[in-house]
């Protein structure tokens, strides 16, 4: 069946095990928070969200993020057009595999892909504050931030068991990533074929003009 999506854009998820990738993806896709843990290989799902006029097909990738996946999980990121980095809020040192591990993975195998930060069970910080015998303390929302910035990216925090809206924010911020980038990559082939047109005909490259992208709020979000 023919999509009838205006632009198709692929994300890739990953991040350490069990720190709520496949849990953020089926609350988004299947509107359903998995009542137990099952360890992914890969799995796909379709969604789409509707930016004003234009209806933008999500193909998202779980990945997994075992170690004994490290060499077949490359095989996910080639198309990518953004890459959530999740970690568990609860977990601090999968914060930490954010920069030893996934950041160099991704600029190894998708350099120019979008990259956004994502703190995973949010609900989990107050529930560890809250346990005056708890031996864990939570990654704080500086934390996550001050971790985003050295990559450059956007930082979210979510709870899929609790706020299915913090998922779709997420979400939209990806789609709108990947929306941008899209235009940016045809506003930059339309201009290398005017020059080439250019080119041939003489004519003066200053009167070239540059289309405009602008961004738009998500409408509305429907599952395929």
């Amino acid at each position: 069946m023919e999509s009838d999506a205006n632009v198709q854009c692929k994300i890739v998820v990953v991040g350490d095990s069990q720190c709520g990738k496949s849990a953020l993806l089926n609350v988004f896709a299947k509107d359903c928070f998995p009542e137990c843990y099952v360890p992914t290989v890969f799995e796909n799902y379709t969604a789409s969200f509707d930016l004003d006029m234009q209806r933008v097909e999500l193909r998202l990738w779980d990945t997994s993020g075992s170690p004994y996946y490290d060499n077949v999980r490359p095989l996910s990121y080639p198309d990518a057009d953004a890459v959530l980095i999740c970690f568990d809020i609860s977990r601090p040192e999968t914060l930490d595999s954010v920069l030893k591990k996934w950041r160099g993975e991704i600029e190894e195998f998708c350099p120019n892909t979008k990259m956004l930060l994502v703190g995973c069970k949010s609900d989990l910080r107050t529930e560890l504050f809250t346990k005056s015998h708890s031996r864990h303390t939570p990654v704080s929302f500086s934390q996550g931030s001050n971790t985003a910035k050295q990559l450059s990216a956007p930082y979210l925090e979510c709870s899929s068991l609790q706020s299915e809206n913090s998922v779709r924010d997420i979400f939209h911020v990806a789609t709108l990533a990947c929306v941008n980038k899209n235009n940016k990559n045809m506003k930059r082939r339309k201009s290398s074929r005017a020059t080439k047109r250019m080119s041939q005909s003489g004519t003066d490259m200053s009167t070239v003009a540059t289309t405009h992208y602008q961004r738009t709020k998500a409408k509305s979000c429907a599952v395929m």
